[in-house]
């Protein structure tokens, strides 16, 4: 089959990351392959054609309904270029929700679609692997344990490891600061940064009473619509080499937390929701943890405060019993072996290599 001409689809920031890097990766191995794109500001820099942004939805200022009726002439959009310049490969990155529609498309089409980046259908709507199961070629999944989830469902699957093993470095100093540095992470969504930043703010205020500290909040929007204290310092980049400054990090559930975990900085992790979201999604959710850390190894590595337990001064009492010296060396060594449960380097080019001789 033709690798003359590639569409890729990213919706959010952390997979649209990912897949620019495995855009990078396509095009060292097939120079000549021309590659069109939907996603972000990552993938617009590297593809060869960006038709429509669908990660900065939320910075367009749109509602859910308009989210959904700008999507819906997105998937127009496609279905006319589909049609027009017959993609001989569709890639997906994570981003279900509306990815089912274009797999559905593509597949009315005859066009072949590969999906890096499972949704994460083993915790909850595992329905969802049927739909895939009838519209996908092959899933390649970073988790080891969807490799076999996927097959056991009739789904061409393959474990390319986790693209977070080449992104993240491992920090090699392991002493607790003097003052302790503490990373701040309120999350990317607005809607969880608005409900995050105020326990965390009050959480380190509180801390800041008890021990010598100092704090750094890490976020990738400009600001995070709220007031710091000066004891606070703001940081919008993604830079790792930065991250390994801190000593323990107060971060949500998702990458955030995994990324620590592969640096080995100890962590309390903590999610806040709507009332009505919460409630909805303790009865769909089949998982006994949110962290994906403790999700891998089935049990409570990193402690999780979620939503009535997210309360400062049970985050402040978790902090302060981590930070113990030979408590923090233990937790550090054990979140670091997730680096070798999650696969070896060279994941994008596996996975692009895999995609194209396919």
């Amino acid at each position: 089959m033709s690798n003359n001409k590639i569409f890729i689809s990213a919706g959010d920031l952390s997979g649209e990351m990912h897949a620019s890097n495995l855009v990078k990766e396509i095009k060292n191995i097939n120079p000549l392959c021309h590659v069109s794109a939907i996603g972000g500001n990552n993938l617009k820099s590297t593809a060869d054609e960006f038709l429509e942004d669908i990660v900065n939805i939320n910075a367009f200022g749109f509602l859910p309904v308009k989210q959904i009726f700008y999507l819906k002439k997105v998937l127009k959009k496609l279905e006319k270029y589909f049609i027009k310049e017959r993609p001989d490969k569709i890639i997906l990155v994570d981003y279900y929700g509306f990815h089912i529609f274009i797999a559905r498309l593509a597949k009315k089409l005859k066009i072949p679609v590969y999906y890096y980046i499972s949704p994460q259908v083993w915790a909850s709507r595992s329905g969802r692997i049927k739909k895939l199961a009838k519209t996908v070629k092959k899933m390649l999944v970073i988790l080891p344990f969807e490799e076999e989830l996927y097959r056991d469902n009739g789904v061409d699957a393959v474990f390319v490891g986790n693209p977070l093993i080449d992104e993240v470095p491992e920090k090699h100093s392991f002493n607790v600061s003097n003052p302790l540095v503490v990373g701040l992470f309120p999350g990317s969504r607005k809607s969880a940064i608005k409900r995050h930043v105020p326990i965390i703010l009050k959480t380190a205020k509180i801390l800041k009473e008890k021990i010598n500290a100092k704090f750094i909040m890490f976020s990738t929007g400009n600001n995070t619509g709220f007031n710091l204290p000066n004891y606070i310092k703001f940081d919008n980049s993604r830079d790792f080499e930065k991250r390994k400054s801190i000593d323990f990090a107060i971060c949500p559930s998702g990458t955030v937390s995994l990324e620590n975990a592969l640096m080995g900085i100890p962590m309390a992790v903590m999610y806040k929701l709507s009332y009505f979201n919460y409630f909805f999604i303790r009865a769909i959710i089949k998982t006994k943890y949110i962290a994906i850390v403790n999700i891998l190894a089935n049990k409570n590595i990193v402690p999780e405060f979620i939503q009535f337990d997210a309360k400062p001064q049970k985050i402040v009492l978790s902090v302060l019993e981590q930070i113990r010296t030979e408590k923090y060396m233990e937790k550090a060594k054990e979140l670091l072996a997730f680096r070798k449960m999650l696969g070896t380097s060279g994941v994008s080019k596996r996975a692009a290599e895999i995609i194209l001789n396919d």
